[in-house]
């Protein structure tokens, strides 16, 4: 029930051979006689056109695969005699003018396609089985309002990487099935608020990233009730009006990554009660406000790297139970609080790195058990309290590299039974003795490199029986005690 000619070495296809070529030339008679054929398999070949009546036998046909070749144009009444055809790849071709049968499925990204209007060759709204289409990767300009209209059983729409630059406020009106919606990389502008409309009361995810919209209005997600999935990163976004995302109640995931926030409200929020991953990373903000974190109970990661904060407030994280991920790094962090990281059970990773820590609290990590990275690299630290780590019971990885330690003590790492990789290159380190690193019995690799280490006392790392990596590059080291050993 399978044919395929892909993948072969065949400059033409002869009308009696067509298997394993790597086709350049296909005959009207290529496929006679295959009435019972379900699926064809052409893609990865070297084709430029395909003969008007070469499918006429192939009544039986459901999924016909014709991408990455290099066609340009499609005879108008190719598949005309194509009854049970529900499937067709043309992707990664080049294309610039359609005529489809009634489909299930179409893929036609990367072709060189630059309008889509009703009326034009044959319209999209005859493809009334129509449920994915995928257009990404072309040059389309313009879509006419209408086009996806009278496409009941349309499910995924994808549209990114073009260039679309205005969007109709009509485009997906009857479009009341849709689940999937991606316009990322199209370089659209703000969107009006009728564009989302109340026919996708379906939508479920909504792809608008990397795009140029500058704010949002409220009443523009108004209808997305069953909205899980909202991705608003790498945009320019710099004011968010008050109530915007006040009707996702069951929004999982929002990405407000990578845009030009220097403020939000405790209440633009407070409505995302089922919000699970809310990331706000690499945006312009100096300060959170106090509870905006208060309504959101089921989060499981927060992403606040990159941006510009200096303090964070110890109960501004209230629910703990569920949160596996915090992302604190590149902010101006300059203390934290005690208690900031007190009752944090699943807590897995939590990154602190490029900030401007001088000093960390006796009892900064309790109750994170599940803890077993944490880099605290390119700060200002030049002392730990002696078992500051020795809640971290599953610690395997601990950076403290680009910091300002002249000396280090065993102190420092009490309780790291299980830690096996320990970074503390560039640092101002000027002596080791062998006691340091007693308690590290677990340390395979350990990373010395660029400190300002003039030599090591032959027994200095005995007391590590399964170290296998020692990195000591670019230190000041000229002597070597002659009882020095290399494990």
């Amino acid at each position: 029930n399978k044919l395929d000619p892909s993948r072969n070495l065949l400059t033409s296809l002869p009308e009696d051979s067509f298997l394993r070529n790597s086709i350049r030339k296909l005959y009207s008679s290529s496929f006679q006689g295959l009435n019972y054929l379900k699926a064809l398999f052409l893609q990865q070949n070297h084709l430029t056109d395909i003969p008007a009546a070469i499918f006429d036998d192939l009544v039986n046909l459901e999924t016909l695969h014709l991408q990455d070749n290099k066609i340009t144009q499609l005879p108008a009444n190719l598949f005309s005699t194509l009854p049970k055809l529900k499937k067709i790849y043309l992707s990664n071709n080049r294309l610039s003018l359609l005529h489809l049968p009634n489909l299930t499925h179409i893929s036609l990204y990367e072709n060189q396609l630059s309008r889509l209007m009703p009326g034009t060759s044959k319209p999209m709204n005859v493809l009334m089985d129509l449920e994915k289409t995928s257009l990404h990767t072309n040059q389309l300009t313009n879509i006419e309002e209408g086009i996806f209209k009278g496409l009941p059983k349309l499910v995924n729409i994808s549209l990114e990487n073009n260039q679309i630059q205005h969007i109709p406020m009509k485009l997906l009106d009857g479009v009341s099935h849709l689940h999937l919606l991606e316009l990322q990389n199209t370089s659209l502008p703000n969107l009006p608020k009728e564009f989302l409309n109340s026919d996708l009361n379906n939508l479920q995810k909504l792809v608008l990233k990397n795009n140029k919209i500058y704010s949002l209005e409220n009443g523009l997600f108004d209808d997305l009730k069953k909205l899980q999935a909202l991705y608003l990163h790498m945009n320019e976004i710099s004011s968010i009006e008050e109530g915007t995302f006040d009707n996702l109640e069951n929004l999982l995931i929002l990405n407000l990554a990578k845009n030009n926030l220097g403020s939000v409200s405790t209440s633009l929020f407070s409505n995302l009660k089922s919000l699970k991953l809310f990331r706000l990373y690499e945006n312009q903000l100096t300060a959170l406000p106090d509870g905006i974190f208060d309504n959101l109970p089921d989060l499981t990661e927060i992403a606040l790297q990159g941006n510009q904060i200096s303090f964070i407030k110890p109960n501004l994280l209230p629910h703990k139970s569920k949160l596996t991920k915090l992302y604190l790094d590149h902010n101006r962090l300059t203390e934290l609080q005690q208690d900031l990281f007190v009752g944090f059970p699943s807590l897995k990773i939590l990154t602190l790195h490029n900030n401007q820590l001088t000093s960390l609290s006796n009892f900064l990590f309790e109750e994170m058990l599940k803890i077993t990275e944490l880099s605290l690299s390119h700060n200002n630290l030049t002392h730990l309290p002696t078992g500051v780590f020795s809640p971290l019971k599953m610690l395997k990885k601990l950076d403290l590299s680009s910091n300002q330690f002249s000396i280090i003590s065993a102190d420092f790492f009490e309780g790291l039974e299980k830690l096996t990789d320990l970074n503390l290159q560039d640092n101002n380190i000027e002596s080791l003795k062998q006691e340091d690193f007693k308690k590290l019995k677990s340390l395979s690799m350990l990373k010395l490199g660029n400190n300002k280490l003039q030599s090591l006392p032959g027994e200095v790392f005995d007391a590590l029986p399964k170290l296998r990596k020692l990195h000591l590059w670019s230190s000041s080291l000229h002597l070597f005690d002659q009882n020095f050993n290399i494990l």
